[in-house]
């Protein structure tokens, strides 16, 4: 890139007597000539000025005076536009945009409240830091607790993209996450919750039957204990629930199934590419009561999809604190199947693969957690090796005496 640049002395005007930097370069983002003016003191000052500027030109392509008006909001407009957009997809995978707008506008605004109209070439290596502190010592909007450190690094992950976009357009000049440390995987927490047996009979219980409500309201001026017998059949939840357990289907995956994706004769689903988080095609087990549910189902959603849902938030909650079943997440569904597979023989690699992972380090690092009864059951184990261990010395003793 050709940069011209020059330094004088001014003889008039505002800047007389002063030492003019003028650096002149041509703009191939804008199609035209640009120009940056700056001053000095002392000619030794100017001329150093020079050298940075005709420096950050180059670095920037040109695109240095744009980085200088910019803000951080101006920047998420264009990330917006660009890449945190509905997903698109050609053959099967992902071109461009996110899966999840409404998860990536959410980062957004909230690293928008932090950084807002900071201009883009003063956010720091120790800005991020700062927006770190301030972030743990929120509370989530949704559950009124303090923001978790695995919320944070995903909102920093998303800034680290954007910022890189903008590096990588030479509106920044550095990298600001560079040998961060700021993203701190290693500190989260990782859940190992997993649905016992009997949790499991009392959440599916509470997805069906008739149940009795309690509640008061006032009449004339007087205050009536009411009991109310109310339906809660829901079973598009169930069927759910049966899939994330024995399927060990994603909550995004269930709802984007067409029956078409489903062999009832041979008890297999099929996990198109395009609805997984790893856009890998695969292929899920049926079982049999989750095949009956299903069938059920059929009278009831005789359109192209069986969940013509968009969420189960409400409804999922419902079925939780009627089963009095306390820090459950729908995830911990599919961690318990995965984990349910491996106990029962299936081979750690074949169980990844049919859960959708790419790596195996992901299977062992979430889904191998033990239960209390798996430790109950190693307990009893490890009681039974040293009683028999012991049973012998004593029986090699008796014989020698």
């Amino acid at each position: 890139m050709e940069v011209k640049s020059k330094v004088f002395k001014r003889k008039t005007g505002k800047s007389k007597n002063k030492w003019i930097v003028r650096i002149e370069y041509f703009d191939d983002a804008k199609g035209k000539k640009c120009f940056m003016e700056r001053h000095a003191d002392k000619k030794g000052d100017a001329t150093d000025l020079r050298n940075k500027l005709v420096d950050d030109v180059k670095k920037s392509h040109g695109q240095i005076q744009t980085g200088e008006r910019m803000t951080f909001n101006d920047l998420a407009a264009i990330c917006e536009k660009n890449f945190y957009h509905s997903a698109e997809f050609a053959e099967g995978r992902k071109i461009s945009g996110v899966r999840s707008v409404v998860t990536a506008k959410a980062q957004l605004n909230v690293l928008q409240k932090f950084f807002g109209k900071r201009p883009l070439r003063e956010i720091t290596t120790e800005s991020l830091y700062d927006y770190k502190r301030w972030r743990l010592k929120t509370d989530s909007a949704l559950t009124g607790e303090p923001v978790k450190i695995s919320t944070v690094n995903r909102e920093l992950s998303a800034m680290r993209k954007m910022m890189r976009f903008a590096f990588g357009n030479g509106w920044i000049l550095k990298d600001i996450f560079f040998n961060a440390k700021v993203i701190d995987v290693s500190a989260e927490v990782e859940r190992t919750r997993l649905l016992t047996f009997d949790e499991e009979k009392r959440l599916l219980d509470a997805c069906e039957g008739i149940r009795e409500v309690d509640y008061k309201r006032t009449r004339n001026g007087k205050e009536e204990a009411i009991t109310a017998t109310i339906s809660v059949n829901n079973p598009h939840l169930k069927a759910i629930i049966i899939l994330a357990i024995d399927s060990g289907l994603r909550r995004g995956e269930i709802f984007k199934i067409s029956w078409k994706d489903i062999d009832f004769d041979n008890g297999i689903i099929r996990v198109l590419g395009t609805h997984t988080k790893t856009e890998r095609e695969r292929l899920a087990p049926l079982s049999e009561r989750a095949r009956l549910e299903l069938e059920k189902l059929k009278e009831i959603s005789p359109g192209e999809n069986p969940f013509p849902l968009k969420d189960i938030k409400r409804s999922f909650a419902t079925a939780k604190k009627l089963a009095k079943i306390d820090d459950l997440h729908f995830h911990d569904l599919r961690r318990t199947a995965i984990t349910r597979w491996i106990q029962q023989g299936t081979p750690l690699a074949l169980a990844g693969k049919l859960g959708g992972h790419t790596q195996l380090q992901t299977t062992l690092k979430h889904y191998t957690a033990n239960d209390a009864d798996a430790v109950k059951e190693i307990t009893e184990r490890m009681n039974n090796f040293y009683s028999q261990l012991n049973e012998a010395k004593q029986t090699e003793s008796e014989l020698v005496n």
